[in-house]
Parts: structure tokens; C-alpha cells; sequence
């Protein structure tokens, strides 16, 4: 634990309504605010709702890769999840900015537990790799301010300022359509998992001891299934569309 002063408030991901929580492990957050970032490791769900429960989806994998050519990438397909009936481009900003930052947590968990399905080469290029980067030293500033004063920040996880980011963007480049936006998201996630790893094991970690204090569900909280089950329910929505396999 961070000592004996005021608790640390943090949230889990952008899926709870409030701040709870002060489960927080301090040999992470002393590792992710010392900025590592760490190489690339290959190591070989549930969805969260928009009133912070969880729904579990069974399903099998399929022998897709999270995003071909021919259809609506892995990242379009969670921000659909999260969107539901409302469109993209009539949101609110802080809702957008919601449902991006929820459908980066689960890439980034998806991508964690299986990055070959990430590794190609619109994620691997040199400058999704330095947008990764900005992510990662973002998220290790915000956990240097988190450590520095623990009575008045709030944690920000890395999908959240991915979502921030990302919902700018597209706001201001007008381009909110789901398929651009889940390249977008899909690609920056993707890339923030592989070749931050090191510094996203640690959010992780932390994220697991979080979440475990706030939810209530049947299993512990654990991003990388989550994410995986969540990729594994889109290959078998999209097994055997035309263009993908």
C-alpha cells in the first residue's frame, strides 16, 4: 500500500461511475511513474456495461486475425458494443471520449494476452510507435503526479488517455465513422501493448487490484481475458466474411 496517508483515488478504466476504490499497489504505480516502457515479449471476455457491471461472453476462437482486409476492424466492432443504437458522430464528447477509452482497455488486454494477432504492419509502423510512446510517457507523468499527491489525483489509465486523444482527433478531423475510428483505436492500442508492454504489465497488475475492490462479479477482473474473450466473440462474428480469414 502508498503508506499510511489519505487514500489515492483510481479509476477502473472508464467503466465505474465514481472513485471507490484505493486498492492500489505501490510497487506498481513506483514502476509505471518511473517510465518503463519496456521492449516487445511475445507471451502467449467479459464486456464491461455502460453502468460499470459485466456481461461474460462465451465464445471460440476462430482462426482470424484481429483486423483484415474487407471488413470493419476489431477496434470498429468494440466501439459498436459500446455505442449500441447511438451514432458516433451525434455523441457528446465526454461520451465518445468513454467509449474509445473502453474499447483501447480491452485492445490492450486483448493485445497483451495475444500479440501475434497485433503484430503487422499498419500496428508496427515507426510512428504509431512514437504515438505509443507519448501514451506511455503520459500515463508514467500522470502515475509521477499520482505519487507526489495522493489526497488530490486521480489516476488515468493508459486507454483513457488514448480515449481523450483519440475522440479529439476524430472530432476535430470530423471523421467519426466507426471504421476509421476503430483503425484508429485498434492500431494505437495495439501498438501501445506491444511496444510498451513492459510499463502495461504493471497497469495491469494494478488495474486487476482495482477492479477487485470495485466489482462484484463471478470471476476476478482480468483485462487480458477480457480482452481476449472479446476478440475471440469478433473473429466468430466476422468468421467467414468476405475478405477476412
Amino acid at each position: 500500500m502508498l503508506g499510511t496517508g489519505p487514500a489515492l483515488a483510481v479509476r477502473p478504466g472508464g467503466y465505474a461511475r465514481d472513485d471507490r476504490s484505493a486498492l492500489v499497489g505501490g510497487r506498481n504505480i513506483t514502476r509505471i511513474a518511473a517510465g518503463h516502457t519496456g521492449g516487445e515479449v511475445v507471451r502467449g471476455a467479459a464486456l464491461p456495461s455502460d453502468n460499470g457491471s459485466m456481461r461474460w461472453f462465451r465464445r471460440q476462437a476462430a482462426p482470424a486475425r484481429a483486423g483484415s482486409a474487407g471488413g470493419a476492424g476489431f477496434g470498429a466492432w468494440l466501439l459498436a458494443q459500446f455505442a449500441g443504437e447511438e451514432p458516433l458522430a451525434t455523441m457528446p464528447f465526454a461520451r465518445l471520449e468513454r467509449v474509445c477509452s473502453n474499447a483501447a482497455s480491452l485492445v490492450c488486454g486483448a493485445a497483451y494476452a495475444r500479440p501475434d494477432a497485433f503484430r503487422r504492419p499498419g500496428i508496427l509502423r515507426p510512428a504509431l510507435r512514437e504515438e505509443a510512446g507519448l501514451v506511455a510517457r503520459r500515463t508514467a507523468d500522470g502515475f509521477k503526479a499520482a505519487l507526489a499527491d495522493r489526497e488530490n489525483t486521480v489516476l488515468a489509465w493508459p486507454w483513457e488517455h488514448m480515449g481523450t486523444s483519440l475522440a479529439w482527433q476524430a472530432t476535430r478531423a470530423g471523421e467519426l465513422d466507426g471504421a476509421s475510428l476503430g483503425e484508429r483505436v485498434e492500431e494505437l492500442a495495439g501498438a501501445y501493448a506491444l511496444f510498451c508492454r513492459e510499463q502495461l504489465a504493471a497497469v495491469l497488475d494494478l488495474w486487476r487490484q482495482v477492479a477487485a475492490g470495485v466489482y462484484r462479479g463471478e470471476r476476478e477482473p482480468d483485462l487480458p481475458a477480457m480482452g481476449a474473450e472479446m476478440l475471440a466473440a469478433f473473429e466468430a462474428d466476422t468468421a467467414g466474411t468476405p475478405g477476412r480469414g
